[in-house]
């Protein structure tokens, strides 16, 4: 009586691919490169809703527009017919030439200011954000408004500063300091000081033939031998 064999029952066996076993494990963990401060600020500028950049352009802007507004307001040196040595002339030159104007141009500042105010409360922590939409263009803008008023002093009033005259040199110099003192302020020291952390971090990055951002090939395989990329 012949029996036989039992079949072979072959084992299963696992192939593993051979890039898999070879890569380094330190792939799965490795922290993001580019986890930085100022990249996230840079990532978090799509984030901010556009409303809000709408509003910082519309803010600085009716803040300009009360600037060139104010000096439609002053009056000018032909209405007061050369008696300006009189008493009748003195109050010509001071005096407010259109009311309505005026409290127009002051409505207008207040508006741009503290939306300009809120909008810094809002996003402080974006210092890209804000020298970008509120701060720089303030500045430019408070800078133009200054410009326009001392050129309409030293035109229409003959260097004669009149009460509103002063009052807006000293609103468009404030502003104009406060906004250049917040650019000094984000620009050269908080933005600053972020993008060299960012710099020791990542690599230099340079602005490349068409603005699209190169990092420098040194600073880039220094980094990538600390995490044991290469």
């Amino acid at each position: 009586m012949s029996t036989k064999p039992a079949p072979m029952h072959h084992e299963a066996t696992s192939t593993k691919h051979p890039n898999l076993e070879n890569r380094p494990a330190t792939l799965a963990h490795t922290p993001s490169q580019m986890d930085t401060k100022y990249v996230n600020m840079l990532l978090a500028l799509d984030s901010i809703p556009r409303l809000h950049n709408m509003l910082a352009s519309f803010f600085t802007w009716i803040l300009l527009a009360g600037f060139v507004l104010f000096p439609g307001t002053f009056t000018s040196l032909q209405n007061a017919q050369g008696n300006l040595s009189n008493e009748v002339g003195k109050k010509v030159i001071t005096a407010v030439s259109h009311v309505p104007l005026f409290v127009i141009a002051w409505l207008c500042c207040g508006i741009g200011a503290a939306g300009m105010i809120y909008l810094w409360w809002r996003w402080m922590h974006n210092y890209v954000w804000l020298m970008n939409k509120i701060f720089l263009p303030g500045l430019l803008n408070s800078f133009a408004g200054l410009i326009s008023t001392l050129a309409n002093i030293y035109g229409v009033q003959h260097g004669e500063y009149s009460t509103t005259g002063k009052v807006t040199i000293i609103v468009t110099g404030v502003s104009t300091f406060l906004c250049g003192v917040g650019t000094l302020y984000y620009s050269l020291w908080k933005i600053r000081r972020v993008k060299l952390k960012h710099d020791m971090q990542v690599g230099k990055e340079k602005a490349g033939k068409h603005g699209e951002g190169v990092i420098a090939p040194s600073k880039r395989k220094e980094s990538q031998k600390g995490h044991g990329l290469v």
